[in-house]
């Protein structure tokens, strides 16, 4: 079991930050590309169902999902 936590802190130290922040900035866009999909499905056609159900958890998920990104990326530790 130590052997398992000794791996995750090797691996977790070289992640550097240019990395993290390139993986955060892709997350994030790919997030807003799925937003701005669902948007113009759900103004292209808001009677359907089908599109106001995505519309309404792309609306609802999608805050939590970006506030976790950067929350992990820009953590508020001191050193």
């Amino acid at each position: 079991m130590d052997l398992d936590v000794a791996s995750e802190r090797q691996l977790a130290s070289t992640i550097d930050e240019a990395e993290r922040l390139r993986f955060a900035k892709q997350v994030l866009l790919a997030l807003f590309l799925v937003s701005l999909v669902s948007f113009a499905g759900y103004y292209a056609s808001p009677e359907s169902r089908a599109s106001a159900a995505v519309f309404e958890l792309v609306k609802v998920g999608m805050l939590p999902l970006v506030t976790l990104v950067i929350a992990f990326n820009f953590p508020n530790s001191r050193k």
